[in-house]
């Protein structure tokens, strides 16, 4: 009934061109919207299922994006000397490097000619899923906040402690079919994007920057830039904050190794063509699974968080 309700608000708030109004005052504008996984066609949503997005879905919201609006590159978009030099511009991410993202995610963006980034953690890559997805209940609840509490706080949101607890705790670990995991790094560097994608850092192993001693979180970055770099010729120094969880010391390691940083949420990027925040702790537009279109164009406007 709650859903209901407010996808009925979504749609008067829509139509009533209130967004399209504080969108066009705000421009020119940049949202980096951050997706995670893209579900293919006839494949089932398991995990922590706000992340996984279908195919068709994420399909309609890049066609619905492209009205009136430009897809730009991350580089292009967040280039201080472009920034006051086009209308909306929107930037398509991805976390985690996901197979179904980096199948039918890069299929999509392929068939318009879009660019996007795929922020990778290369010690994940090829792993049996994601803590998160393999703790969610298998009846389409997602995660339970206490067990995500514990995992990111007193557990730093390191994959293998996290399961060492959950085994002991004797928590059901499920089995996830192939597009609910990290890509291999075989598929990943193989990989034909056509020009079109980059891959970013996201850490080595995704752990909670903000809970981990500065001279860890530096080496979680670092590893992860070094793999990178040394392995793709599409890398972009651009890291994107695990979690969207940080604090001052992993900020400031990040200033001194990418040329920018995103968190996961927290709006616009640009807005009247000036950043919004520092170049390394850029807000993004989170993309849940679920989320309608007109909620979508409430969320570029800035009238839905």
């Amino acid at each position: 009934m709650a859903r209901g309700w407010r996808r009925g608000a979504e749609v008067f708030m829509d139509r009533s061109g209130a967004s399209e109004a504080i969108e066009r005052r705000n421009r020119p504008t940049t949202c980096v919207l951050a997706y995670h996984n893209i579900v293919p066609t006839g494949e089932p949503i398991v995990g922590d299922t706000s992340l996984h997005l279908e195919q068709k879905a994420f399909a309609d919201q890049l066609d619905f994006l492209l009205e009136g609006r430009t897809v730009v590159s991350l580089e292009q978009a967040l280039d201080p000397e472009c920034m006051d030099s086009f209308g909306s511009r929107l930037v398509v991410t991805f976390d985690d490097a996901y197979a179904g993202t980096m199948s039918a995610g890069v299929e999509e963006l392929t068939k318009r000619g879009l660019p996007g980034t795929v922020f990778v953690p290369p010690g994940l890559l090829g792993s049996e899923g994601f803590w998160w997805d393999r703790l969610a209940s298998g009846d389409g609840g997602g995660l339970d906040p206490l067990v995500r509490d514990h995992a990111l706080g007193a557990l730093q949101g390191k994959a293998e402690g996290i399961f060492e607890w959950a085994r002991a705790e004797g928590l059901p670990l499920a089995d996830l079919p192939e597009h609910a995991r990290p890509v291999d790094a075989k598929t990943l560097l193989g990989s034909e994007f056509g020009g079109q994608l980059t891959l970013g850092a996201h850490t080595w192993g995704h752990p909670n920057l903000a809970s981990l001693e500065p001279s860890e979180a530096l080496s979680e970055m670092q590893r992860s830039r070094d793999w990178l770099s040394s392995r793709s010729d599409v890398f972009v120094d651009w890291l994107a904050y695990p979690y969207g969880l940080v604090n001052g010391q992993s900020v400031a390691a990040a200033e001194g190794l990418f040329e920018g940083a995103l968190l996961v949420s927290g709006g616009s990027a640009v807005r009247r063509g000036r950043a919004t925040a520092a170049r390394h702790r850029l807000p993004r537009l989170g993309m849940p699974r679920g989320l309608s279109l007109e909620g979508l164009a409430l969320r570029l406007s800035g009238l839905l968080a």
